[in-house]
């Protein structure tokens, strides 16, 4: 592998879109419930993540030019830009969703050279991290508590944020002058791929709106003890979905939902910013050693011991699972996906969509993987029956998928 700004500019470019997917949702789900809630469908947090999800797999699949999908690119770059200055929360949503597909549908088209492999590698790595280190960024953006920021009046423009936006399309318009991307490798669209791409985030917006119908009832013994039984639904259609995309190419989507399944770095947040330095190389170190001996069971695996880590959330083990999810998380997280690369453009996009796409009705406040209910309870000095349940069916999903994975490494690629 020879190091080239391309990979610079995927790395750049695919953490931007990273950070944009997870900030058109959000973890907070606590706003009033009444009757069927259809309105969740279309302004709830889930709507901006599933129309960024649609809009990457529809560029990516359907667009072949470079030029116009360099010019996707750059338009998602300015609509990440402009969509905190709309107004209307709504809005501000709609534009970030369609900013964020354009941006990674985008990226991943320009990925389609005859370097597929390391470029949708660079890429993938740069969205894992962006994904895995927006709540702890958000965290040092906003130090006060999220149930309170929420309420302060926030600036129009973050003079990071548009610099970072900046410089992702100063470095995006060098490779493309440069023409370091290389020449295009056209592959014949998949059918199958498109109605995945489609599917699975419409199934994980619907998956919200059923959560919020039922918030009314969540207690320890409520409907919402039961959610879990929703999360396992969507693990056996991403399996399904995985097992029905030709070829191998269906490994990526498992190695991403075995992610989803796992846990999440925002349980725990450094006391300074250059420990975000920390995963951020973990994520990378993946990648590479990902793209150099890919074995995407063994990175599946190693989300398994993460999932089981959520048991030591009590003093004094906790530690164990603070270490899990920031450090063992980002490594096999970035190794099992890039072990997974390369695939077509349309699974690629899902694939890179889908944490944020499919994750909302499932780590949330009341979620699948959310193991302290939302009412008060009295601390216990080890993990309750629920918090074993809860971390039995992760594991159990993780490894899902992972037998998934194998049995489809073995077809024809």
């Amino acid at each position: 592998m020879t190091f080239r700004i391309s990979h610079v500019c995927l790395l750049l470019g695919g953490f931007v879109a990273g950070i944009a997917l997870t900030s058109t949702t959000s973890s907070e789900f606590a706003f009033v419930v009444d009757g069927d809630r259809l309105d969740a469908l279309y302004v709830g947090p889930a709507a901006g993540a599933f129309l960024a999800a649609i809009v990457a797999v529809l560029v990516a699949a359907l667009v072949r030019a470079r030029r116009i999908l360099s010019t996707l690119s750059f338009a998602g770059l300015v609509l990440l830009g402009v969509a905190p200055a709309t107004g209307p929360w709504d809005l501000e949503m709609y534009l970030g969703g369609v900013g964020a597909g354009l941006l990674l549908g985008g990226l991943v088209g320009l990925c389609a050279t005859a370097d597929r492999a390391w470029s949708q590698t660079a890429l993938a790595a740069g969205v894992l991290t962006g994904l895995l280190l927006a709540g702890p960024i958000d965290h040092f953006r906003t130090p006060v508590s999220r149930r309170y920021a929420d309420y302060l009046p926030e600036p129009l423009f973050e003079p990071v944020m548009l610099i970072v936006l900046a410089l992702t399309a100063v470095v995006l318009a060098v490779t493309l002058a440069s023409g370091d991307f290389g020449e295009r490798t056209l592959v014949a669209l998949s059918g199958r791929a498109l109605v995945v791409g489609i599917v699975l985030p419409l199934i994980g917006l619907v998956l919200y709106w059923w959560f919020v119908r039922r918030v009314w009832d969540v207690g320890t013994y409520g409907a919402m003890q039961g959610r879990w039984m929703f999360g396992l639904v969507l693990v056996v259609v991403v399996i399904a979905a995985s097992l029905w995309l030709e070829g191998r190419t269906g490994i990526v989507l498992l190695a991403a939902m075995a992610f989803v399944a796992a846990g999440d770095i925002g349980v725990a947040f450094p006391d300074s910013w250059p420990w975000l330095l920390v995963p951020t190389a973990l994520a990378l170190t993946g990648a590479v050693l990902g793209r150099r001996f890919p074995h995407p069971v063994f990175g599946i695996a190693a989300l398994a011991v993460v999932a089981a880590a959520a048991l030591f959330e009590h003093p004094p083990w906790d530690n164990l699972h603070v270490g899990a999810t920031w450090l063992l998380l980002p490594l096999a997280a970035s190794y099992a996906v890039a072990s997974s690369l390369p695939s077509s453009e349309s699974v690629t996009a899902i694939s890179l969509a889908a944490p944020a796409a499919l994750a909302v009705p499932l780590i949330a406040d009341y979620g699948w993987t959310a193991y302290a209910p939302l009412v008060g309870s009295e601390s216990t000095p080890g993990p309750d029956s629920w918090a074993w349940t809860s971390t039995g069916l992760s594991m159990v999903a993780v490894v899902a998928c992972g037998l998934a994975a194998a049995y489809l490494g073995k077809r024809p690629n």
